[in-house]
């Protein structure tokens, strides 16, 4: 029997390849600790090293695979990288970056759709070039919980986590510029930055709504009628208003100014989960656990109209023109109606864990949802 001890992590994965003559083969070992491997045997006898056969890579390498030409291979890992790597000299380059967790928020900057940004599970806010999908820059706390909502405000990235603090990242260099400590007890749940650049709302689990000025970062205002979880924050155009939902079941237009109710609306059925306003700043669209996707006016207690989903919704995004809307939820689909009518156009299927957030590009071309399943989907949606 043949034995090589060749990584200190364990082996991971592990791929066979014809030698350099007939009678030996090349094998090559992913190890747990970061290591790639390769061995030969001669004749099927004992395994040894080849000199300068072992590179160290990122994470564990759970995956690799030999190019048709078997010039080189394909290596992956659970952080969710993919290098391409020669095999003569073991030289590799990185050709892919992805997250490793359930994805729990997506956003693009106010008026450009060339980038946009996600945050993960795996504790890192990334944001990413829709040209070409690639990384430009990536932010990583490794104590901070799970980031769970983000937004842009001007060139930086907000973001609020599950240990309660808000933490803004370089949109350059990915570098953490600032946090603030105890925005809420038990974890921020909703956050959306004003249009203004100057003020930045966020929501808790224990069910309050607070304003922060974005340049000192201290507290402006504190608003508390919802008795649960607050899951959404959508500010008016006009940087007077807002609207939270919350697993209350309530829906709450708030006056900025005067740090009060000025309307409420209320789901008969579970709590809701997302939230988009319409352009006129009157209407609103919901989703939530009655599975229904409910048209409100905000001057009128009931709602307008209401279509009954197949499963619960967890995220709801309106086109820019006012035309579309989409959603998705723990059916995994995606799907775009139309807003007059709330006729159905067209389902999106690919995601393979519940999809917890959609939002449409600045130029209404694309839109973006992420998943639980860790994916990424970005959807054509002009002609």
């Amino acid at each position: 029997a043949m034995c090589k001890q060749c990584t200190q992590g364990g082996v991971e994965s592990m791929l066979l390849l014809p030698g350099s003559d007939a009678n030996s083969t090349t094998v090559l070992v992913g190890g747990g600790d970061g290591s790639i491997t390769k061995l030969t045997a001669k004749e099927h006898k004992d395994l040894h090293d080849v000199m300068h056969g072992k590179t160290q890579l990122q994470g564990k390498l759970t995956s690799i695979n030999v190019a048709p030409d078997g010039s080189e291979v394909v290596v992956g890992s659970n952080l969710g990288y993919m290098w391409r790597m020669r095999l003569s000299d073991m030289k590799n380059v990185k050709i892919s970056e992805a997250h490793h967790g359930a994805i729990t928020a997506v956003t693009f900057p106010k008026e450009s759709s060339d980038r946009f940004a996600t945050c993960s599970a795996d504790g890192c806010v990334v944001m990413w070039d829709l040209s070409d999908y690639s990384v430009l820059c990536k932010g990583h706390c490794r104590d901070g919980g799970t980031p769970t909502c983000l937004d842009f405000a001007l060139e930086c990235l907000v973001s609020g986590w599950s240990d309660g603090k808000v933490r803004c990242f370089d949109g350059e260099t990915g570098q953490l510029l600032w946090e603030v400590a105890d925005v809420h007890k038990g974890g921020v749940s909703a956050l959306c930055v004003s249009h203004n650049q100057r003020f930045f709302m966020t929501g808790g689990v224990e069910g309050s709504v607070r304003v922060w000025d974005i340049k000192s970062r201290e507290l402006v205002s504190h608003m508390k009628e919802h008795l649960d979880a607050v899951t959404c924050i959508k500010i008016f155009d006009d940087d007077a208003h807002a609207l939270s939902g919350s697993k209350d079941r309530n829906i709450i237009c708030w006056d900025l100014r005067h740090e009060k109710r000025v309307a409420s609306l209320r789901q008969r059925m579970g709590g809701v989960n997302s939230l988009a306003l319409y352009l006129d700043q009157v209407q609103v669209i919901s989703v939530g656990q009655d599975r229904k996707l409910t048209f409100w006016d905000l001057r009128e207690v009931e709602p307008v109209h209401s279509v009954t989903l197949d499963s619960e919704a967890c995220a709801v995004a309106m086109s820019f023109s006012g035309s579309l809307v989409a959603s998705g939820g723990k059916d995994q689909v995606m799907r775009l109606w139309s807003f007059d009518g709330a006729r159905h156009l067209v389902d999106g299927m690919g995601h393979s864990g519940s999809i917890n957030s959609i939002v449409f590009s600045p130029d209404d071309r694309q839109m973006v949802s992420v998943g639980q399943d860790g994916c990424i989907f970005v959807w054509n949606v002009y002609a």
